[in-house]
């Protein structure tokens, strides 16, 4: 590599090094042993861009439309193919948040983090890698544009909603997933567009940006937000 690339050894070895760092080379010793390329997994993918993203959203124009019109389209997929390709693990980590943010003892930051949780089981329930990375730039603003409406949310219409949708996956049913989804968005929908009214203001014109961030940590995507829901 040294001599194809015209470079010296020890570049080698740093660029090396710092691939492996990033978890896209791993090294192996012995007679089968070398440098092997390796694939990242959609999450560990994810998390190394999730910054990137985030910094987008912050420093860009992108609208509060756009973000709900991404959503619909690329989570009512999720849905479906959840439906299709779910296993008893993706039950359970779907339905974990849902009996969680029924406490009503649950503070703000926590319940947000049960309702980004349990997106999130939906998109990797889904089994489509492009699909869950799509979703994952959807549900790093959503905690953002979820405050929007925090005031204004019944958390029991929002846990039967999800319950819902939990029953459609659950039983492989896709038509009733996808119903459920769609009762869920439009409740939103329309939740976002009498918060915007109020305040006279417009999804198509208002950037993410001008929202009020929120007061507590961003909920994990990939880890077990269940934890911070919990406590």
């Amino acid at each position: 590599m040294a001599q194809d690339f015209g470079v010296s050894r020890g570049t080698v070895r740093e660029a090396i090094r710092t691939l492996a760092a990033s978890n896209l080379v791993t090294s192996t010793r012995g007679a089968a042993g070398g440098t092997f390329v390796t694939t990242p997994q959609a999450g560990e993918l994810a998390e190394r861009i999730g910054e990137q993203l985030g910094l987008w959203f912050r420093a860009g124009n992108i609208s509060l439309a756009e973000v709900q019109h991404a959503r619909h389209v690329l989570e009512r997929e999720c849905v479906a193919l959840a439906a299709l390709n779910r296993t008893e693990e993706d039950l359970s980590a779907m339905r974990r948040p849902i009996e969680i943010s029924r406490d009503p003892g649950l503070g703000e930051d926590a319940w947000l983090t049960t309702d980004v949780e349990f997106h999130t089981a939906v998109s990797k329930s889904a089994k489509n890698s492009i699909l869950e990375l799509a979703m994952t730039a959807v549900h790093l603003v959503r905690p953002r544009t979820n405050r929007l409406l925090l005031k204004e949310l019944r958390r029991d219409c929002i846990a039967d909603q999800h319950w819902a949708m939990y029953e459609g996956i659950r039983d492989r049913d896709v038509a009733a997933a996808t119903a459920a989804f769609e009762r869920h968005f439009s409740y939103l929908r329309d939740m976002q567009q009498r918060v915007l009214a109020d305040a006279h203001a417009d999804a198509e014109t208002m950037p993410v940006l001008d929202i009020p961030g929120e007061t507590g940590p961003t909920p994990h995507l990939f880890g077990d937000a269940h934890q911070d829901a919990a406590r």
